[in-house]
């Protein structure tokens, strides 16, 4: 697997990329606001850690009984 060392536009922690088909970040489920503040604030990727932080922010799809 390509992976490409980037830093974090929030924090600027380096971190490894995988690429558009392999990277970790596509497993970070974000919602539409999110990517939307995402894209609005940053011009490129974001740590792993600065991104989960966009993903609890998200409102919970989960039903409450």
């Amino acid at each position: 697997m390509f992976e490409k060392e980037k830093r974090c536009q929030k924090c600027g922690v380096a971190f490894d990329c995988g690429g558009l088909f392999g990277c970790w970040c596509r497993d970070v489920k974000l919602d539409k606001t999110a990517l939307a503040t995402l894209k609005e604030r940053y011009v490129d990727c974001l740590c792993p850690n600065c991104l989960k932080q966009f993903e609890t922010m998200a409102p919970s799809t989960k039903s409450v009984v």
